[in-house]
């Protein structure tokens, strides 16, 4: 467990970057989030050597009035989350060393306490630990996508989780002592609370708007948000908080209903978009509404949900980090990421466009990347629901991975050919490309039996 904790703390000595110069901050950051790294997978080794069948669990900090408020929860979905979330980091932040960053010692430092305190959430054993640390999140988000020069849309990303956090506190108030995960019971007015502060955090409806807006941010950090922090941890606490409280199905048509609602909304937007980091951001909404639907069948006591949910969650992670890399380079390589203006891209940065074609695919659900694998249990698993719902969710993922795949061809059609003069592309820019896509491939094989063990907690 102290190896765990410590690669959860040590992102946040990111922080120092904030006074260092480029060179020395990108030093500081990488070195960083090396060593977390290595000692999360030490940890995570450790784990499934030993059988990924106990909970480890450490509590530092109780109180009398809400029991405990730091803690530290190591089971098979924390430390397969953990180690998706630390290994994406560390990838964009070598991947960073070679954008162009204004202010990249601030970047680090914000990039280190967004990465540090997802960790914190991730590992948290408790409500108030997830409300401190989306606060600490917000907290960077302001500053990331203030870099980007986007200062009223930085604000309207750090209100939004704001009324997140006042949310969860809500949910702490009517529970008490209970809004520990091991003593969660079911009270139907926290656990709507905490649906909608899930919303804030994954851009759902009807706070969707604030995700789009913030791409303003520097792409490492935007790739993070969007991959393995604030969007995916959104779905990622509603999935703790049913495991844990098993609620009743009083709000299933709330959560499924206004998923199933979102992801039509974003099959409207996809072909609206020419912008390649806002047609990924309405992208990152939907794929999260498909875990919020597959958390919706959950409500109805099969534990098959919380599995897929989570399935689909660290899927998404890999590919959807592939899809803003790849746009990286070819802003690198154009100067824009205006897909009109994107002409050629297989001769003018070839390794860019490879991972452009895999994840944009990869996002509708196309092999060998594992979205196919989470959207197809989905829509598998969600045709043993009740009523309207058995056709109705697995229909609107269908019909959501279809209209996305005819508007990525589109594209493809129309930037990946005709001449394009030939550019040298980074090679630590090509380096995190090829090891997203071989990890993308590997993962949903070897994540799949991981998230078999996921159960109801006792």
């Amino acid at each position: 467990m102290e190896t765990l904790v410590l690669s959860a703390l040590i992102p946040f000595a990111m922080l120092v970057a904030w006074f260092l110069d480029e060179r020395g901050a990108g030093i500081l950051s990488v070195g960083a989030l090396g060593i977390a790294l290595a000692l999360n997978g030490i940890a995570t080794y450790e784990f499934f050597l030993n059988g990924a069948t106990k909970t480890y669990h450490s509590a530092y900090v109780v109180t009398s009035n809400l029991g405990e408020i730091i803690g530290f929860n190591a089971d098979v979905a924390s430390i397969l989350m953990g180690f998706i979330s630390i290994l994406i980091a560390f990838l964009l932040a070598i991947y960073g060393l070679k954008c162009n960053i204004d202010g990249k010692g601030k970047f680090y430092a914000a990039f280190g306490l967004l990465t540090g305190a997802g960790m914190l959430f991730i590992y948290s054993t408790n409500l108030l630990q997830f409300a401190v640390s989306l606060e600490l999140m917000a907290i960077a988000m302001l500053v990331l996508v203030e870099l980007g020069g986007a200062k009223n849309d930085a604000l309207k990303a750090f209100l939004v989780l704001n009324v997140g956090v006042l949310l969860i506190l809500g949910a702490i108030v009517i529970l008490g002592s209970g809004q520990a995960l091991g003593e969660m019971t079911y009270k139907g007015t926290a656990f709507l609370l905490l649906i909608f502060a899930s919303f804030m955090m994954s851009s759902q409806l009807p706070f969707y708007s604030w995700l789009p807006d913030s791409t303003a941010s520097p792409v490492p950090a935007s790739a993070y948000v969007h991959a393995a922090s604030i969007v995916p941890l959104g779905a990622y606490m509603l999935f703790r908080v049913i495991q844990y409280m098993k609620p009743n199905d009083d709000y299933f048509w709330v959560l499924g209903g206004l998923a199933v609602l979102l992801i039509a909304i974003m099959m409207v937007y996809y072909p609206l978009q020419r912008d390649a980091k806002r047609l990924i951001a309405y992208s990152t909404i939907a794929q999260t509404g498909v875990a919020y639907i597959t958390l919706a069948y959950a409500l109805l006591g099969h534990v098959e949900g919380i599995q897929i949910a989570l399935y689909q969650v660290v899927n998404h992670a890999v590919v959807k980090a592939l899809a803003f890399a790849s746009v990286g380079g070819l802003a690198l390589a154009y100067g824009t990421t205006d897909l009109k203006l994107i002409k050629g891209m297989r001769r003018t940065a070839p390794w860019a466009s490879i991972a452009w074609f895999l994840s944009f695919l990869g996002l509708a659900g196309v092999l060998p990347l594992g979205l196919f694998f989470s959207k197809a249990f989905t829509i598998m698993s969600t045709r043993h629901a009740e009523g309207i719902a058995s056709w109705l969710f697995p229909g609107v993922v269908l019909i959501d991975a279809a209209i996305f795949l005819v508007v990525v061809l589109l594209w493809f059609r129309e930037s990946f050919f005709g001449e394009g003069e030939p550019k040298k592309e980074p090679k630590v820019i090509v380096a995190v490309l090829i090891v997203l896509i071989i990890v993308g491939i590997i993962l949903p094989w070897v994540s799949l039996d991981v998230v078999m063990k996921i159960g109801f907690a006792r």
